[in-house]
C-alpha cells in the first residue's frame, strides 16, 4: 500500500496497531546516495571499524527518500503469517513554519539507478511525508519558544557620533517617554499610551517624511526594548506606540504563540512517528485525536463517546507498543541502521562501539536475512541478493505465507527495488529461512549439536535446491493424521484468484482508505513470539512456525549483521537471551 502525504494522518494509527500486533517488522529503504568503492586496486581489506567511519559520512551525507515496512502477523490455529507492506515515500523537505533548513544531498549515480526503476523525484517532493529527527524536533521546539517570546531580543543601538539626526531623534524619542512617564498615576484614560510621531511633526528634520520610516521604527523598538523594560511597542502605519507591559497579558499571548507553534511541530514530526513505534519510544505527544480513523463510524456516538473511544484505542496501541517491541528485519542492513539512526534519531557515535550499543538498545533483537543466508559460509561470498534468495525459495509450502488481500499492489506487479516491494521480499525470504534453519534443512540445528554448526553453510543449502519441500511431506501427513488440528491448506484458504476476487468486491482499489478497528479487535497485549507452550515449540521444531522469544535460533543469528568486503565479515549487536531448556533440546 502506498502512502501518501495525503492518505498518512489516515494511515498512521493503523500502521501503529499493525506493529503492536506484528511478531516481526521487516524494513527496507531507498537511499539518495550511497557509498561507492574507490576505483583502483585496494592493497588491504577494510576493518569493519573503517567501514563504519565510511558509511558514517555517508549517511551524515545522504537521505532516507522511500521506506518500505512490512509487517507480519502470525494465526497460530491456521499456522499462517500474513503481511501487510507499506511504500512511503518521504519528504527530504522541512515546511518554512520549522525554522530549520535541512541540507538535501543526492548522488548522480544512486538517482540514476532509482529513476532507471520508476522512482519519481517529482512524486517525492510533492506528496512525500515529511518528518523531523528528535535532534530536528528540539531545534524546533527551542526556536520556536524563542519567536514566541512577546519582548524578543533586538539588535543594541549603535549610533555613531557623527550622525546627529539620528542622535537628536533618539533624545527627543526619550524626552517624550520619560515626561509621559513622569505623569505617573495622573495619567488618564486618553494617555494610557504614547504615540511616537515622526520628526517633523516635532520640529526635527523638517524635510523628512511625513511619517516614521522603517528604520525609525526599528530605532524607537531598539531604544524601548534596550532602556525601558517595564514598556512594550507596537507598529501602526504612520508611528510607534508604546504602552505600560501587561504581564498577565503577555503570558497568555506567549502561551497562545506557543502552543500554535507546537502543534505545527507535532504534524512535522510525521514519518517519526512510526519510527519511535518501531524503537518503544515516547507516543505520549501523539495526541489521542489521531486515533480517529480508527474509530468505528457509529452516528449514533456522542461526540463525548467518540472522543472517550479514541482515547481508549490510543492507550491500547501506545501501551502494546511499548510492551510488544516487533523483532527487525532487514536484509544486508548494516548500511539502513546508521541511515535509520541518523535521519530519525540524532548523530551517528563517532565508534563504531558506541553505534553497537545504542542500536542494540533502540532494537534489542534484529535479523540481518543476508546473515542468516551467508552464515558460515567461508571465504567466499555467495550470491545472495535478495530477489536470488526469494527466487530459490519461492517453492517452500511451510511456513505458510500470505499477503493481506488489501494489500494487493504487488500481487500484480514485481517492483524490484521499491521500498515496499524489497520489504515485503525481505519479510518472505526471513520466513523461509527461519523454516529451513529451525526445521533441520540444513542440518544447522542438528539434535546432536546445539549451537555451533559444522555443517555446510544454509547458503549452499538454499542454493543447492530451491524449497524444502521434501523435509515437510512426512511431517504434514503425521500431523494431519495423528492430531487433526488443522486442516488442509485447500480448506484452510481460498486459491490466490478467489481471495482477490473477493477484494476486489469487498475493498475496491487501493487507493481507498484501510477501514476502521473496532475497539474490541485491538488486543491489550501479546506478541506471538512471545508463546513458549509446547505445541509452539513444536511446529517451530518442524519449521511450520517461527522460533519463539529465547529460542537458541536467536542467539545464533540474531543480532549479527553480515558486512562482507571488510576484515571481520560481521558485526555483533548484543547478546539475545536464550532459555538454558531450549537449547538443551536441540
Amino acid at each position: 500500500m502506498d502512502v501518501t502525504a495525503l492518505t498518512f494522518t489516515e494511515c498512521l494509527p493503523s500502521i501503529l496497531d499493525d506493529i503492536s500486533n506484528s511478531c516481526f517488522v521487516s524494513v527496507d529503504y531507498e537511499l539518495s546516495g550511497v557509498a561507492f568503492a574507490p576505483s583502483g586496486p585496494r592493497l588491504k581489506t577494510q576493518t569493519i571499524e573503517q567501514r563504519y567511519v565510511q558509511t558514517k559520512e555517508v549517511a551524515e551525507r545522504y537521505q532516507i527518500l522511500q521506506v518500505g515496512l512490512t509487517t507480519c502477523h502470525e494465526d497460530k490455529e491456521k499456522a499462517t503469517y500474513t503481511l501487510k507492506p507499506y511504500n512511503i515515500n518521504l519528504s527530504p523537505i522541512t515546511h518554512r513554519e520549522m525554522d530549520l533548513n535541512r541540507d538535501w544531498t543526492m548522488g548522480s549515480r544512486s538517482i540514476e539507478f532509482l529513476l532507471a526503476n520508476n522512482f519519481s523525484i517529482d512524486h517525492m517532493c510533492k506528496y512525500g511525508v515529511r518528518y523531523l529527527s528528535r535532534e530536528e524536533e528540539v531545534l524546533a521546539i527551542k526556536r520556536a519558544t524563542e519567536r514566541s517570546q512577546v519582548r524578543l531580543p533586538t539588535e543594541c543601538l549603535d549610533v555613531k557620533k557623527d550622525e546627529p539626526e539620528t542622535l537628536a531623534f533618539l533624545e527627543d524619542v526619550r524626552e517624550q517617554v520619560n515626561d509621559w512617564l513622569a505623569q505617573g498615576e495622573e495619567r488618564d484614560l486618553r494617555e494610557e499610551y504614547l504615540n511616537i510621531p515622526p520628526p517633523q511633526a516635532v520640529g526635527l528634520m523638517p524635510d523628512s517624511p511625513v511619517h516614521l520610516t522603517r528604520m525609525q521604527k526599528s530605532l524607537v523598538h531598539q531604544l524601548i526594548n534596550e532602556e525601558y523594560p517595564t514598556l512594550t511597542t507596537r507598529n501602526m502605519s504612520t508611528f510607534v506606540q508604546i504602552q505600560m507591559r501587561d504581564l498577565d497579558y503577555d503570558k497568555l499571548l506567549f502561551e497562545g504563540r506557543l502552543h500554535t507553534k507546537m502543534e505545527r511541530i507535532r504534524k512535522h514530526i510525521g514519518f517519526r512517528w512510526i519510527a519511535e513505534a518501531l524503537v518503544g519510544g515516547n507516543l505520549e505527544e501523539l495526541e489521542p485525536e489521531a486515533f480517529q480513523p480508527l474509530v468505528t463510524r457509529e452516528p449514533a456516538l456522542t461526540i463525548e463517546e467518540r472522543a472517550l473511544e479514541c482515547k481508549q484505542l490510543a492507550d491500547k496501541v501506545k501501551r502494546r507498543l511499548k510492551e510488544n517491541r516487533p523483532v527487525l528485519i532487514g536484509h544486508n542492513m548494516f548500511c539502513d541502521l546508521l541511515f535509520f539512526y541518523r535521519s530519525f534519531i540524532g548523530p551517528l557515535p563517532d565508534t563504531l562501539a558506541e553505534f553497537q550499543t545504542v542500536i542494540h538498545e533502540l532494537f534489542p533483537v534484529l535479523a540481518d536475512t543476508k546473515y542468516l543466508a551467508t552464515h558460515d559460509c567461508g571465504s567466499l561470498n555467495p550470491n545472495s541478493s535478495l530477489e536470488e534468495l526469494n527466487t530459490r525459495l519461492a517453492g517452500m509450502e511451510n511456513p505458510k505465507i500470505e499477503i493481506d488481500p488489501r494489500f494487493s499492489k504487488y500481487h500484480f506487479q514485481k517492483s524490484a527495488h521499491e521500498a515496499g516491494y524489497d520489504s515485503l521480499l525481505t519479510a518472505m525470504v526471513f520466513i523461509k529461512l527461519a523454516g529451513i534453519i529451525r526445521g533441520g534443512g540444513s542440518g544447522i540445528f542438528a539434535k546432536d549439536s546445539p549451537g555451533e554448526t559444522t555443517a555446510p553453510s544454509l547458503a549452499a543449502s538454499v542454493m543447492a535446491t530451491p524449497g524444502n519441500a521434501t523435509s515437510r511431506s512426512e511431517f504434514n501427513d503425521f500431523f494431519d493424521t495423528e492430531n487433526e488440528l488443522f486442516d488442509t491448506e485447500n480448506e484452510l484458504f481460498d486459491t490466490e484468484d478467489e481471495l482477490f476476487d473477493i477484494e476486489n468486491e469487498l475493498f475496491g482499489t487501493e487507493s481507498e482508505l484501510l477501514p476502521p478497528i473496532p475497539a474490541d479487535d485491538i488486543a491489550e497485549s501479546g506478541t506471538s513470539l512471545a508463546d513458549g507452550s509446547e505445541l509452539m515449540t513444536f511446529l517451530v521444531n518442524w519449521g511450520i512456525l517461527l522460533p519463539r522469544q529465547g529460542d537458541s535460533f536467536w542467539g545464533v543469528y540474531g543480532n549479527k549483521l553480515r558486512v562482507f568486503g571488510t576484515q571481520e565479515r560481521i558485526v555483533k549487536l548484543g547478546e539475545v537471551p536464550v532459555e538454558e531448556d531450549l537449547l538443551l533440546a536441540l
